[in-house]
């Protein structure tokens, strides 16, 4: 891996990502690794200090436009706000980084990234940014659209598990959206469910955002502005063997990680678990994953035809996964489609159960017994007259 990392935040807020509020209006999504979101825990020590010095930005207002009303989000950068316009009066999020870490200017790079990584691609399945700037105090932030929803995280942590139908819809939206952010030559390298925002849109109660570009880089390794070979950034549950070893990463680690990720929604775990970080790490690297057919709840029926799509992006070498995001869509397409299609046995001509117009249990329909004996005469007639020549 080539990339730069701030300074290292206390434990308990690393991996952790900010994501928007939640449409109940309870607490923010606070994720750690792959686990569901949670309450971030009380203040104390050295996080008191951090938690005051979010909230004394609420109320103030930024760039002369946005009011931050209260925080819905905290993670190793910096925190998300919920905002409004003053003239306008339209809610948006505000993303503001740490002011300890605008002294850096690797980690205000990142930041930056982050921002522009949302804006160039375009994606109606990843959240909008619509604005950059600095505080008062020196710290820069990002304004992005504010969502009403949930994370897939917090969605499988209440419901176990995803259907299989409701998956497949997810990951083609996913597939379109990392698609075009790989086509704009963008890696995120931190895909998981806690990254996919769950929001009603157009009559679709699934419609998914992806969030976080936190952790992008350009696919361009002469980038080395803020990046830093050998650094391990991800998630380890839905982490590619490659990113795992520090080595430098192109967007089928994306892939691997989106394969991963729909595992989980399937099953409702991981593809690999283990006692601590780094026993899933060495999973990664060395076990082939369970079928995910065969370690879901035998209420989620999933097809065995879904095993070979997910594995084949799960496959440790990256040039034994799909080429792209797009290949990884058309064989969701083209499998789904081959099984629809197949014919179930009861529905044979013949088999027990034969739904065949007429067919009685366990025999054949009169209209093909008619059919047959009309063809064997036809046969005799044929066989006796070049017999009589």
């Amino acid at each position: 891996m080539t990339d730069t990392t701030p300074p290292t935040p206390p434990p308990d807020s690393q991996d952790r990502r900010s994501v928007p509020e939640r449409a109940s209006g309870g607490q923010p999504a606070a994720v750690k690794r792959s686990s569901a979101a949670s309450t971030p825990p009380p203040a104390r020590g050295p996080k008191a200090t951090s938690h005051s010095m979010a909230d004394m930005l609420i109320d103030s207002i930024l760039a002369d436009r946005y009011k931050l009303l209260r925080r819905i989000g905290e993670g190793a950068m910096g925190w998300v706000f919920v905002a409004e316009h003053v003239e306008i009066g339209k809610k948006v999020a505000v993303k503001v980084l740490r002011p300890s870490l605008c002294r850096l200017p690797e980690a205000v790079s990142r930041f930056r990234r982050e921002a522009r990584s949302a804006t160039q691609i375009g994606s109606k399945h990843i959240v909008d940014v619509t604005d950059f700037g600095t505080t008062d105090t020196g710290s820069v932030f990002f304004v992005m659209e504010y969502l009403q929803g949930e994370d897939l995280s917090t969605t499988l942590k209440n419901e176990k598990f995803m259907p299989w139908k409701r998956v497949l819809h997810v990951l083609h939206q996913l597939c379109e959206a990392l698609q075009a952010a790989h086509d704009s030559g963008i890696i995120h390298r931190d895909v998981k469910p806690a990254n996919f925002y769950r929001v009603e849109q157009a009559g679709d109660p699934d419609f998914i955002k992806i969030l976080d570009f936190g952790i992008a880089r350009l696919a361009n390794p002469q980038d080395s502005i803020v990046t830093q070979t050998g650094v391990v950034m991800g998630t380890p549950d839905f982490m590619a063997p490659e990113q795992a070893m520090g080595r430098h990463v192109d967007h089928r680690a994306d892939i691997y990680s989106l394969g991963a990720s729909a595992y989980a929604l399937l099953t409702g775990r991981p593809p690999f678990e283990g006692a601590n970080e780094y026993d899933v790490i060495y999973k990664q690297l060395n076990d082939d994953p369970t079928p995910p057919s065969e370690v879901a709840p035998v209420a989620a029926a999933i097809p065995r035809w879904i095993d070979g799509v997910i594995l084949k992006a799960l496959r440790k070498d990256p040039q034994d996964r799909y080429e792209t995001m797009q290949e990884f869509a058309d064989a969701i397409g083209l499998a789904e489609q081959e099984a629809s299609v197949e014919i179930p046995a009861q529905n044979l001509p013949g088999a027990r159960g034969s739904a065949v117009p007429g067919a009685k249990p366990g025999g054949v329909s009169p209209a093909i017994w008619v059919g047959l004996v009309a063809a064997l005469a036809a046969a005799g007639t044929v066989g006796y007259m070049l017999l009589t020549g």
